[in-house]
């Protein structure tokens, strides 16, 4: 690449934008259909990270992973650290011996050589002892932009939920947005990072104990697209706290709940898996409730795990015995016994059974609200709270603008293509998450622009030939899944320009061969 090349791409490559494009993984390499609005998450992204807006101040006090700031000072501060994990024999590495004192560490077996052959050693010095290995010193980072876990960082365990009920309200940007950010608010503090999402089953365990495996956990979570009918957040924290405790690596870990949805938890039985070391926070979007109708509370009143549910099952249980007995009984003063005895147990198990129903009232559906350490319940977000940008932003947008132009102007490449197609789809979803008039004025102008722009292109044989000589057949496979949203939706020029670049390239593979 010439110079003038490298100074073209310098700003687009650097800029805020298009950097988080490529974090994302909405750059290259993609597999499937990019999420609908998949760029919103940029847009709540940067909310989320700007201390004066709500979002921010409504969402701190879950966003920060515990930490022990006398062990971080002790770590900071120690020249080493020795490691737990060593065995007391890997400490210690042989050696020849230095002087005539060293003999009492030399290795016992060297007793069994013949006498003459032991002095000789011993008059040379060589003789084999146990030294001490020289700690390897391994430096704690303190960059806030580097991840590198350890065992004395705090562990976590992500719980994204991919409900159906994600997909209204932005929610799925808001919950892979606050995933996003709040790991890399962490990143100095983060040891071992699990992520599972999870909707009528639990998906599959992703696990980051590195950078490059955090950035795929990363792109994993920003590219999920489909969405299942059913919220099993139960079954998800059960499998999270046995995860945690079948995995010595995440020791100590707090489980984080990024959901919508009000679903009713055995508070109990999640209670009893979390025990004394596992906590979990919580972040709920939106306002959902839910309510369970009074036969279905009545009924579940006996199989709850708590000491009052326990007595209502022994007390039913004693009742079923105590109905046999009065069944089977002849004499008739017995028969009478039995049935105040009947009457009795009924009645306590009817004032307990109530006791435990106007209890599951006031919580049905908000378990997570009390188990949790921290919960943060926010709404959710308007279209002018998100999307409503700032004119510096604005201008942002119509630098990217100028660039790609530029970009066009110099010849086409992969890349140039792609910051296009991005852009575009960009753009698409401000235009149709709405503004005021000016703003709207000046994304459509921008929006008229790329059209042209991509129009001329196409128009222009030299330069979609000269275009497809760069491309190989996973670039336009990348195109196509950025711009599928927007063909989907009948944008006859999108549809087009996909058509004619993979006529192009089928052209030229077929020269080549």
């Amino acid at each position: 690449m010439n110079d003038a090349n490298g100074m073209k791409h310098q700003v687009l490559t650097h800029s805020t934008f298009f950097e988080h494009m490529e974090e994302f993984g909405y750059f290259r390499g993609i597999e499937d259909m990019l999420p609908e609005d998949f760029t919103a998450v940029f847009e709540i992204a940067r909310v989320l990270e700007d201390p004066e807006s709500a979002l921010f101040r409504s969402i701190s006090p879950v966003m920060s992973v515990s930490t022990n700031q006398q062990e971080r000072k002790e770590a900071e501060t120690r020249e080493w650290r020795p490691n737990r994990n060593v065995t007391y024999s890997e400490e210690y590495e042989a050696a020849l011996m230095r002087n005539v004192a060293d003999i009492r560490r030399i290795f016992p077996h060297q007793y069994l050589l013949p006498e003459d052959l032991f002095l000789q050693r011993l008059a040379q010095r060589s003789l084999w002892i146990n030294i001490p290995r020289t700690p390897v010193v391994l430096p704690f980072k303190s960059s806030s932009t580097e991840y590198s876990p350890n065992n004395y960082k705090q562990k976590v365990y992500l719980l994204l939920d991919t409900s159906t009920s994600m997909s209204s309200h932005h929610r799925f940007q808001m919950a892979k947005a606050v995933v996003y950010v709040f790991l890399k608010r962490n990143l100095r503090e983060l040891g071992h990072v699990y992520l599972r999402t999870f909707d009528t089953d639990l998906g599959p365990l992703r696990i980051a104990t590195d950078h490059g495996s955090l950035r795929g956990l990363i792109q994993y979570a920003m590219r999920l697209n489909r969405l299942g009918n059913g919220t099993v957040m139960e079954r998800a924290i059960l499998q999270a706290t046995d995860d945690i405790r079948a995995q010595s690596a995440l020791s100590g870990a707090e489980i984080l709940v990024v959901t919508d949805g009000a679903c009713h938890l055995d508070r109990e039985k999640i209670r009893m898996a979390l025990g004394d070391t596992i906590r979990i926070n919580t972040i709920k979007i939106g306002n959902a409730e839910i309510y369970g109708d009074e036969k279905f509370l009545r009924d579940l009143a006996a199989r709850g795990e708590s000491a009052d549910s326990r007595n209502l099952g022994k007390l039913e249980e004693e009742l079923r015995r105590t109905r046999i007995n009065l069944e089977q009984a002849t004499i008739e003063s017995e028969k009478r016994s039995l049935r105040s005895h009947v009457a009795s147990i009924e009645g306590r198990a009817e004032q307990l059974r109530s006791h435990i129903v106007g209890n599951l009232k006031k919580t049905y559906g908000r378990e997570i609200e009390t188990i949790s350490r921290v919960f943060v319940n926010i709404d959710d977000i308007s279209a002018d709270a998100i999307f409503a940008l700032r004119q510096s932003e604005i201008e942002e947008i119509h630098e990217l603008l100028a660039e790609v132009e530029m970009d066009f102007a110099e010849g086409i490449d992969a890349d140039s293509l792609r910051e296009a197609a991005l852009l575009y789809e960009h753009v698409q979803m401000l235009l149709k998450s709405g503004g005021d008039q000016e703003q709207m004025a000046q994304l459509q102008e921008m929006a008229n622009r790329l059209n042209e722009l991509l129009k001329d292109v196409m128009e222009t044989t030299d330069q979609i030939d000269s275009a497809a000589k760069n491309l190989s057949r996973s670039d336009v496979h990348d195109l196509h899944m950025m711009l599928q949203i927007q063909s989907s939706r009948g944008n006859s020029l999108i549809k087009l320009l996909l058509a004619v670049l993979k006529r192009s390239i089928n052209r030229l593979f077929q020269k080549r061969g």
